[in-house]
């Protein structure tokens, strides 16, 4: 009980022992406890109306006990609310960091409306060299795959599709990759050319 309140084993013992060798505790040893409880030399055995009343005392005494730890709770949670909460300077702070992040927005939505480029050439030309490689790879790997299984298909049965699946290969049309889209894309733009889509002139045969 005393350990719930704070009090360390060693200075419970040690004023214990204090108080048992003032002779105004009792104590008993049972195998390694000890109890300790106050002694009753001189004390005249108390009335049941003086019982009672002092059962009354302990009652109302625990009341208020309970009544203190109760503020004593509501208290601790409006400090820990009061430490969460921002003081004026970190409400400022907060103010004027949205209103950077604000005003960071609103430029950056006005060059998305106004059309303007965001990326450079230089970085449009690398995205392109990049997209290039990757597909002129892809189309090589293509290649030396086709050359490879055409050599060692030779009288095997069966669909390539499922012989594919069985040898656990992902072709194209398996993963739904388009590669000529991909290398049509890959093409750099010539200026005066039209949108993939857009409706033109039929081509004269």
């Amino acid at each position: 009980m005393l350990a719930t309140k704070g009090v360390k084993k060693p200075t419970a013992e040690k004023a214990l022992e204090a108080l048992a060798a003032a002779g105004k505790l009792v104590r008993k040893e049972y195998g390694k406890s000890k109890i300790y409880w106050p002694s009753q030399e001189g004390r005249a055995a108390l009335t049941p109306e003086e019982s009672a009343a002092k059962q009354a005392r302990i009652k109302e005494l625990q009341d208020e006990l309970r009544g203190v730890e109760e503020q004593v709770v509501a208290q601790r949670r409006e400090l820990a609310a009061s430490n969460s909460s921002h003081t004026d300077e970190q409400m400022q702070d907060s103010a004027a960091e949205a209103q950077q992040k604000q005003a960071a927005n609103a430029t950056k939505l006005a060059g998305l409306r106004s059309g303007a480029r965001l990326i450079s050439a230089a970085d449009v030309a690398a995205v392109e060299k990049a997209c290039k490689t990757m597909v002129e790879l892809w189309g090589r790997h293509r290649r030396d795959f086709r050359s490879l299984w055409n050599n060692v298909s030779e009288g095997l049965s069966g669909k390539e599709e499922a012989l594919f699946e069985e040898m656990g290969v992902d072709s194209d049309k398996m993963v739904g990759a388009d590669f000529e889209g991909a290398k049509a894309l890959s093409q750099p733009v010539s200026k005066g050319a039209k949108p993939v889509g857009q409706p033109g002139k039929k081509a004269r045969r």
